[in-house]
């Protein structure tokens, strides 16, 4: 995984440099915030498309086995469960409401995932991901601005809003490959 500092300086150069470029480019330009916005719908697309067509005799599987003692290597499932997790409870961290249905015991929250179907576990990505893009789109400069702790480093919100997409996004490549390695064609590349 990216080193946690590395992905909060990367955030903090695309936020800085992001104002500069929009004031270049006149009122026409989007705003971080509505990068943000389309960048999380774009992921919820890809995600949810993905999970759909990926082949549920390998929904378990995994690249390879880890050694006693490392992390594991996920399968595709603890990918989207991760996804899941990541949708509903970064929002929390930046200071929203927990979602509606999703349980605030962590260990409990994953056993009710890791129940689910593959149906089921696509359509509960596809939530998370409605519950963040509303936290964000909802979100005012105030908001944005608030430190909060993210990935155990303080930060803006607006900069941990990026950092999370930087953590999807690497998500993303994994589930990706993992699709690939099975003989899976992401439906956006066809």
């Amino acid at each position: 995984m990216m080193n946690r500092n590395r992905i909060g300086l990367l955030a903090l150069a695309l936020t800085l440099g992001a104002a500069p470029v929009a004031a270049q480019m006149g009122a026409a330009a989007k705003s971080l915030q509505q990068y943000q916005i389309d960048d999380l719908k774009e992921l919820k697309d890809q995600f949810v498309s993905l999970a759909n067509v990926f082949p549920q005799d390998k929904w378990d599987w995994r690249p390879m086995e880890v050694a006693q003692g490392l992390t594991p290597v996920r399968s595709p499932r603890e990918v989207l469960i991760l996804i899941v997790t990541e949708g509903n409870s970064f929002p929390v961290q930046w200071g929203a409401p927990a979602a509606a249905g999703v349980d605030p015991d962590r260990a409990k929250e994953a056993a009710r995932l890791q129940a689910m179907s593959k149906a089921e576990l696509s359509a509960a990505a596809g939530k998370a991901f409605d519950n963040i893009i509303a936290v964000v789109q909802g979100m005012d400069e105030a908001a944005r601005a608030k430190e909060v702790r993210f990935f155990g480093q303080p930060a803006r919100t607006e900069i941990a809003i990026q950092m999370a997409l930087s953590d999807m996004h690497e998500h993303m490549g994994q589930f990706i490959a993992y699709a690939r390695t099975n003989k899976t064609i992401p439906p956006w590349s066809k």
